[in-house]
């Protein structure tokens, strides 16, 4: 049995994102699973989650836009 899992993410990060996939014959949803299968083996967030050294609030602003219901950091 399959389920569907449903992502909101900005337009132009979506664009991106497909585009990145299909370069490498991927299409976003296989992308998605992947890394739910990766995250599943790993029992862990197969991702680095920290901010570049000398990141900026500035330089993370594009979150902000990406999600503004996430508030500020």
């Amino acid at each position: 049995m399959t389920t569907t899992l449903t992502v909101r993410m900005d337009e132009k990060l979506k664009a991106q994102f497909s585009a990145i996939a299909a370069s490498v014959g991927l299409d976003a949803p296989s992308v998605v699973r992947m890394l739910a299968v990766q995250t599943v083996r790993a029992r862990a967030i197969p991702l680095s989650l920290t901010a570049p050294a000398g990141a900026e609030q500035a330089d993370l602003a594009w979150l902000d836009e990406a999600r503004p219901e996430w508030g500020a950091w």
